[in-house]
C-alpha cells in the first residue's frame, strides 16, 4: 500500500435498516451511471417492508457485478434525506465525517480504474460478486478533510456547470416544441399578415384520414412516402467493441443522451478495424433522425456533425433523405404528444416490445406548405446554435471531470513550507 493510501474498512461500516413501519416511500435504483433514480420495477404484492433504508449521504452499491458490463453500481444519496431501495443492494456509510468526506468518496467510485478494480476482484461461479470484504479492501489516497473538501469544491463547480448547461438547454429544447405544437397543432403559424393562421381565419379542409381539420395546401401522407428507413446493424458474432479509438464510432441506444442532437464525446465505443468492413454499410450521416426500436422504444435523436459516418446499433433505426420535411420539424413531430402516442400505438411484442419497420414507415405525417416549413427551421436554427454551443462546452467539462478524478490517485498534503509560501 502507498504511503498515502488507506484501506477503506477502516473509515466505513455497513448498515441494514428496514422499512417495517412503511414510513418512507421513495424508492429509488442504483443505476450503472452511478446515480440513485426513481426504481422502474414492478412493486405489485411486493412486501416492501423487507426494503433497506438509506438516508442522506449514505452509499448503496451492488455486489453482483457480471450483469453491468465494466461498471459497477454505485451511488451516493443526496437528493432526498432518505428512501428505500432493494434489498439486493448493500448500504453503508462513512463513520467519521471529519475523517472521510463522502462526496470525495463518490469521486473515487466514479474513476474507471475502481471499476477495473471491482471487476478484477469480483468472484463467484453462477455470478461474480464484490463482496463487503472486497470492499474494506479498497485503497485510497486520503488527505485532510480540508484538502477533500478542495478537490470536492473543484470537482463540483465542474458538475455544476455541466448541470446550468442541461438544464438550459432543456428550456431552450421546451421552447422549440411550443414553438412546434403552436404552428403544426394548434395551426397559428403566422399568415402572410404575420398573425395567427387559424384564429384569424385562416381557410381549413377536414382531413378524413386524421380525423380533423388541416390547413388548406397542407398535405397528408405517410414517413415512407418522404424518407428512406433503415435499420441498423448488431456487432458480428463473436465481436465486441472497444474503447480504442478507430475511424468506426459505434452508436447505441445509451449513447443518444439527452439533448436533441446525438454527438461524439469519450464514452462511445468503437468497431475494431478488422470488424468495420462487416457492418460498414449500416451508417448514419448528419441530420439523419434516429429513433430507438428495442426496449426503450422512441428515443429520438438528431444525428450531429461529429457522428457522420457512424455506425448505428440494431435496436435503432435511421430516416434519412427526407423530402419535404427537415430533420427539425420530424423531430419536434415525433417527440411530441401525438408523436408519442402514435409511436407507443405501434410497438409490437409481448414479452419484448419492438417498433417494427413497416409500422415506423406507415406513420402518419401532414406536411406543410414548404414556406412555413422554411420558416421554422430558419427559427429553429438560432436556437440549435445555443444548443450545440452549449453541448461542446459541456463535453470540455466532462472531460475535464475525467483529468479531476484521475487526478486523485496523485493526492499529498502540502508541505508546511508550501503552506508558509502561500501566507
Amino acid at each position: 500500500m502507498s504511503s498515502n493510501y488507506k484501506k477503506l474498512g477502516d473509515y466505513i461500516r455497513p448498515l441494514n435498516e428496514r422499512n417495517r413501519d412503511l414510513q418512507v416511500k421513495t424508492l429509488l435504483g442504483v443505476s450503472i451511471q452511478k446515480i440513485l433514480m426513481p426504481s422502474i420495477a414492478n412493486t405489485v404484492g411486493t412486501n416492501m417492508k423487507t426494503y433497506k433504508v438509506i438516508k442522506k449521504n449514505q452509499f448503496a452499491y451492488g455486489p453482483v457485478t457480471s450483469r453491468n458490463g465494466d461498471k459497477i453500481s454505485i451511488a451516493l444519496l443526496q437528493e432526498f434525506d432518505e428512501a428505500i431501495i432493494s434489498q439486493a443492494y448493500t448500504v453503508f456509510e462513512v463513520i467519521d465525517i471529519s475523517k472521510l468526506h463522502p462526496e470525495y468518496l463518490m469521486m473515487w467510485f466514479r474513476r474507471p480504474e475502481f471499476d477495473r478494480y471491482a471487476r478484477f476482484k469480483s468472484h463467484g461461479s453462477a455470478r461474480e460478486t464484490f463482496d463487503w470484504d472486497e470492499m474494506c479492501e479498497v485503497e485510497l489516497p486520503i488527505p485532510s478533510i480540508e484538502k477533500q473538501q478542495e478537490i470536492v469544491n473543484e470537482y463540483n463547480t465542474v458538475t455544476n456547470r455541466i448541470k446550468l448547461n442541461e438544464q438550459l438547454n432543456q428550456k431552450l429544447e421546451e421552447t422549440a416544441q411550443a414553438l412546434y405544437k403552436h404552428w403544426f397543432v394548434d395551426f397559428e403559424f403566422p399568415n402572410e399578415e404575420g398573425k395567427p393562421y387559424k384564429s384569424s381565419g385562416g381557410e381549413m379542409v377536414f382531413n378524413e384520414e386524421l380525423d380533423k381539420e388541416i390547413p388548406v395546401g397542407w398535405e397528408f401522407s405517410y414517413l415512407g412516402n418522404y424518407s428512406t428507413i433503415k435499420g441498423g446493424k448488431r456487432m458480428p458474432s463473436g465481436s465486441k467493441l472497444i474503447k480504442e479509438q478507430t475511424d468506426s464510432v459505434y452508436i447505441k441506444v445509451a449513447d443518444l443522451g439527452t439533448s436533441k442532437y446525438v454527438q461524439l464525446d469519450n464514452t462511445f465505443e468503437y468497431v475494431p478495424s478488422e470488424v468495420a468492413p462487416k457492418i460498414s454499410r449500416y451508417i448514419t450521416h448528419k441530420d439523419d433522425v434516429v429513433i430507438s426500436i428495442v426496449g426503450t422504444i422512441g428515443v429520438v435523436k438528431i444525428v450531429g456533425e461529429s457522428l457522420n459516418g457512424a455506425n448505428l446499433t440494431e435496436n435503432c433505426m435511421k430516416i434519412t433523405k427526407l423530402k419535404r420535411i427537415t430533420s427539425s420539424y420530424l423531430y419536434h413531430y415525433l417527440v411530441s404528444k401525438e408523436g408519442k402516442e402514435e409511436i407507443k400505438i405501434r410497438n409490437v411484442g409481448a414479452v419484448q416490445a419492438k417498433l417494427p419497420m413497416y409500422n415506423l414507415e406507415s406513420f402518419p405525417i401532414v406536411i406543410p406548405k414548404a414556406e412555413i416549413i422554411n420558416e421554422f427551421e430558419n427559427k429553429v436554427i438560432s436556437i440549435d446554435k445555443v444548443l450545440n454551443e452549449r453541448n461542446i462546452e459541456s463535453k470540455t467539462l466532462t472531460k475535464l471531470q475525467s483529468v479531476l478524478l484521475s487526478k486523485m490517485s496523485k493526492v499529498k498534503e502540502r508541505t508546511p513550507k508550501e503552506v508558509n509560501n502561500e501566507i
